[in-house]
């Protein structure tokens, strides 16, 4: 299958995605859609492919992290939810189903539900690559448990970068397309036929959108900007902001090799300098937080662009690149966009000659041959 002509990675992503069983589907929306109250779990880039899809969605939506989480823990929230709401799922996204946090609160929450006989009350739903991990495992027994295959295509090399998840651009991709779908399904009634038809559409249109850019004159001049000495800052609101993390994350690995560092705009962000540069996302262009960052930033004398959902302040401040989506398929469309700007950094670094670890470059092949 080919939808995307300029990288394999995004056509294997669409492949996987498209052969996920139609019943494991099924459960999984149902699940969803019956419960008040989500409970999300998930760390690193999966948090943010989870978050990304599942955001908007109509319902009551918790973090443990949020400030407002009944507890310090799974724990000792389940009781205090098990009050408030008829129905709970505890949606956990996991490639490997071992990460620590995730792992924790589905062992906490299966712990609960065993105790307290909850298990018409609470629900543990899970997507994960690994369906014999422990967090698969508990999502099987207590929920349900979806298999999402990863890239076929391991790095040969096992060392430390790799571990940090840049292998894993084909899950993350393909859970947060997912994750939006059902999303929508909930958000506008339909079933489960329907986010896979939906899922199909959409890995299309990205795959154009993708094709459609990543040669273009702005997303070229990123590249290069990016790949020159200084640091790299990314910034958003709302879900704009976990499409920033998301592309963050990825990119520091060959940023860091380099010496320099990638931010996220905010506190932890340095002030600008010239020669850094900067890549605002947002649907609509006017928030007044990116156009005071990117004003601080053209001050310093950095080189700053931006993806964007329309015409709007933002693009005629910066070199913008406008996919011109609505708000609800903007963001997911958004992180697909940015997924190659590592790759092409890595081939622009190859190229002029820069020595790179063989870590990055096993994942640079099995990514574009």
């Amino acid at each position: 299958m080919e939808i995307c002509k300029c990288f394999p990675y995004i056509n294997e992503t669409a492949e996987n995605v498209q052969s996920i069983s139609e019943e494991e589907v099924r459960k999984l929306l149902e699940n969803v859609r019956e419960a008040e109250c989500l409970i999300l779990a998930a760390e690193g880039r999966s948090k943010s492919s989870l978050y990304i899809g599942i955001g908007q969605i109509k319902k009551e939506v918790k973090l443990v992290e949020d400030i407002d989480f009944p507890g310090r823990d799974i724990l000792e929230a389940a009781p205090v939810l098990k009050k408030k709401y008829k129905k709970i799922a505890l949606v956990i996204n996991s490639s490997t189903g071992k990460t620590t946090t995730p792992k924790e609160t589905a062992k906490g929450m299966a712990g609960f539900i065993k105790k307290s006989d909850s298990d018409k009350q609470f629900t543990i739903d899970v997507v994960t690559s690994k369906p014999r991990s422990l967090i698969g495992r508990i999502g099987k027994k207590y929920g349900t448990m979806l298999q999402l295959s990863g890239p076929k295509t391991k790095a040969k090399t096992a060392n430390g970068v790799l571990k940090r998840g840049i292998m894993n651009d084909v899950y993350e991709l393909g859970s947060m397309v997912l994750f939006h779908k059902i999303k929508e399904a909930i958000n506008e009634d339909r079933d489960h036929l329907w986010v896979i038809k939906e899922i199909h559409k959409e890995m299309e249109v990205v795959g154009r959108i993708i094709d459609q850019h990543v040669d273009s004159t702005v997303y070229q001049s990123a590249v290069g900007k990016i790949s020159t000495r200084g640091h790299a800052t990314l910034g958003g609101l709302g879900p704009a902001k976990n499409v920033a993390l998301m592309t963050a994350i990825r990119l520091q690995h060959v940023k860091r090799v380099m010496g320099d560092h990638v931010y996220l705009t905010g506190e932890l962000a340095p002030k600008p300098r010239h020669g850094d540069t900067l890549i605002l996302v947002s649907s609509g262009g006017e928030n007044k937080p990116l156009l005071a960052w990117q004003k601080e930033y053209a001050s310093s004398g950095a080189n700053i662009f931006s993806i964007l959902g329309t015409q709007s302040s933002l693009s005629e401040a910066t070199d913008s690149i406008i996919i011109g989506s609505p708000a609800n398929q903007f963001y997911i469309r958004a992180a697909f966009l940015l997924s190659p700007l590592p790759l092409l950094l890595v081939a622009k670094l190859k190229k002029a000659g820069f020595d790179l670890p063989p870590g990055i470059m096993d994942w640079y092949h099995s990514s574009t041959e």
